[in-house]
């Protein structure tokens, strides 16, 4: 995927005695995109659309960038913007059937097999909220994971 840096970097042949854009034009929208890939703060995006309908100065006996080399680049930032625009793929979700033995039972975990569990843990889909943690507690119930913090006692897992 085309990166902030590399719009940053994209050099263009000029031309002179055949038609071209003004290269002021070009760099300056050009910055608008490297802001939006880049993510910076107080700036307007710059959208698929703004980038398609684009239309810059032509220049002819003076210097200009490349018009073929300039539309092949716009069109690698195209699909690049729509790519950071692409909603993220969802998490696989996997049911488990098997019942895990109770670790309350064997007393409290170490933070090393605390991480190694959850590593390997299996994600249950709770149809009311697919992307909710549950925790199962003593009594039997699910509650769900609302946060987790580091405590000087070690990790603390909140259940709503």
């Amino acid at each position: 995927m085309l990166t902030a840096d590399d719009v940053l970097n994209a050099k263009f042949q000029t031309t002179k005695f055949r038609d071209g854009y003004d290269q002021d034009e070009v760099d300056s929208f050009l910055d608008r995109v490297v802001d939006t890939l880049a993510a910076k703060p107080g700036t307007q995006p710059v959208t698929v659309a703004q980038v398609e309908s684009v239309r810059f100065t032509a220049t002819k006996f003076r210097d200009g960038y490349d018009q073929d080399q300039v539309d092949n680049f716009l069109d690698q930032v195209v699909e690049a913007l729509r790519q950071l625009a692409a909603p993220p793929l969802p998490a696989p979700v996997v049911q488990t059937l098997e019942r895990q033995p109770s670790p309350s039972a064997a007393g409290p975990l170490a933070a090393s097999e605390l991480l190694s569990r959850l590593q390997l843990a299996r994600a249950v889909q709770v149809s009311t909220a697919p992307d909710t943690v549950l925790l199962r507690m003593p009594d039997g119930a699910a509650r769900a994971v609302v946060d987790v913090r580091v405590t000087a006692a070690g990790i603390e897992v909140v259940a709503g």
